[in-house]
C-alpha cells in the first residue's frame, strides 16, 4: 500500500455576511491514505465488546515506541450516568489492550469535565465508577491545562477576533485515542469522536491577546458563535440556523489545529473507540436524553470513518461537519471508503430518535458554500 502526501494551506475566514476575510495562513502536511480505512464493529457489553473490537483492527494500531497514549473520554458531567458519560469499562478495556498488546505503559486520561457541582474530571470519575472498578488510574483535568495551540473561532455577525487553545496536553502527545458516547446533539446530529475535542479547550482570548476565559466550561460555550449568550440562551431560530452553522465551522477548525505541523503527516486522534452499547437518542446530549440499546462499540484508527459509520448506523448519516473534516483529508467519509470487519453493517443498522431540533437543523445550500467557504484551502 503507498499513500500519497498533500500539502494543505488552511484559511480561517471571518465572516459578516456579505463577505469573507481571509486572516489568518497555516501550512499543513496531512497524509492521505489511498486504501480502504478498516471500521470494527462489535456487539457485547462493555469491556468484551471494546476488547474484541481492538484486536480486529490491531494491524492499525501503531503508538510510537515509548510514546505516552493519551485517552479522552467523554465525561461531560461530574452527575452519575451510564448514557451521557463514557463507560468506565470502556477505558479499562482500552488500557489493558495498550499495556498487554501494545506493550504500552505510559497511559493518561485526559478530560475537561464542563457539567455538574462540581465540574471535575476527578469527581466525574468517582461518580461514574472509574475508582470502583480501577483504582490507579492516571489521569489529568484539563481545567488544569496550559494552553497549546490557538486558533480562531468564527462568531455569529460579529468579528472580536477572539481565538480559543486547545489544551497543551493534548497538543503534546503523539498519540490521542477519542472515546466519545454514542449520542444525539440538537444541531449537529449526534456528538462522536470528532466532537468529543470539545473538551480539549481550556482558554480564550480576545483580538488584544487578553485572557477572557480559562476554563473548558467557559470557553466551550464560545464555539456556538454567539459571545454574548450560552446555548441554553439562545432562540430555536438562532440554534438551528446560525449557532448550527458557526458550532460546525470552529469543530472543523478545532481539528484542523490539532494536527501536528509539517513534516510530521500523523493525523489526531490516532484512534477512534465509540461507546454504543447504552447509547443515547432523543433531546441529547445531556441529561434530557433517553437511554437507547444499542449494543455496539464502533473501533478505528480513522477517526472520521468511525463517525460515519456511527451516523449511518443510527440514520443520520450523512452529517456536514463530519463530511466537511473528511474532505479536507482527515478521514474517510464516503461509505465506499470504508471497510467493516466484525458485524454486517447493514444488520447493525439502529435508527435513533433525533433531537427534537434536528430536522429543523438541516443546512441550506448557502449554508453548505459558508461552512466550506469558513474551513476553505487551497491545494
Amino acid at each position: 500500500m503507498h499513500a500519497s502526501y498533500r500539502n494543505i494551506y488552511f484559511f480561517i475566514a471571518s465572516y459578516n455576511k456579505k463577505y469573507i476575510t481571509k486572516t489568518k495562513h497555516i501550512t499543513y502536511r496531512i497524509k492521505m491514505k489511498s486504501s480502504k480505512s478498516i471500521v470494527a464493529i462489535v456487539k457485547g457489553n462493555q469491556y468484551n465488546a471494546t476488547k474484541e473490537a481492538l484486536s480486529l483492527i490491531k494491524d492499525q494500531i501503531k503508538p510510537p515506541t515509548g510514546s505516552r497514549i493519551v485517552l479522552k473520554p467523554n465525561l461531560l458531567s461530574s452527575k452519575r450516568s451510564k448514557i451521557v458519560n463514557t463507560d468506565p469499562n470502556v477505558m479499562l478495556a482500552i488500557k489493558d489492550f495498550f499495556e498487554n498488546q501494545m506493550n504500552s505503559k505510559n497511559i493518561l486520561i485526559a478530560e475537561g469535565t464542563t457539567h455538574g457541582d462540581p465540574n471535575e474530571m476527578k469527581t466525574a470519575m468517582e461518580n461514574n465508577d472509574y475508582f470502583k472498578i480501577y483504582s490507579n488510574w492516571n489521569c489529568f483535568d484539563l481545567n488544569n491545562d496550559l494552553p497549546g495551540t490557538w486558533f480562531r473561532i468564527f462568531e455569529y455577525n460579529k468579528d472580536r477576533g477572539v481565538e480559543v487553545a486547545l489544551a497543551k496536553t493534548i497538543i503534546d502527545s503523539n498519540y490521542i485515542v477519542s472515546v466519545p458516547k454514542f449520542k444525539t446533539h440538537d444541531v449537529l446530529g449526534l456528538t462522536l469522536s470528532l466532537k468529543n475535542f470539545m473538551g480539549t479547550l481550556v482558554a480564550a482570548k480576545d483580538a488584544n491577546g487578553n485572557f477572557i476565559h480559562n476554563n473548558t466550561d467557559e470557553v466551550c460555550p464560545l464555539m456556538h458563535g454567539f459571545v454574548d449568550k450560552r446555548p441554553h440562551q439562545l432562540s430555536d431560530v438562532e440554534n438551528t440556523g446560525p449557532s448550527k452553522l458557526c458550532l460546525s465551522v470552529n469543530l472543523v477548525r478545532m481539528i484542523i489545529s490539532i494536527q501536528p505541523k509539517a513534516p510530521v503527516i500523523d493525523i489526531k486522534p490516532s484512534l477512534a473507540v465509540i461507546d454504543g452499547v447504552n447509547a443515547m437518542e432523543g433531546d441529547g446530549p445531556a441529561f434530557k436524553g433517553a437511554k437507547k440499546d444499542l449494543g455496539l462499540i464502533i473501533a478505528s484508527s480513522d477517526f472520521i470513518a468511525a463517525d460515519t459509520i456511527a451516523s449511518y448506523i443510527s440514520g443520520l448519516y450523512p452529517l456536514k461537519y463530519i463530511k466537511r473534516a473528511g474532505e479536507l483529508g482527515l478521514g474517510k467519509y464516503r461509505l465506499d471508503q470504508i471497510e467493516i470487519v466484525g458485524e454486517d453493517l447493514e444488520s447493525s443498522i439502529a435508527p435513533f430518535k433525533p433531537h427534537h431540533l434536528f430536522p429543523k437543523s438541516k443546512f441550506s445550500k448557502e449554508e453548505v458554500i459558508k461552512l466550506k467557504e469558513l474551513t476553505d484551502i487551497v491545494y
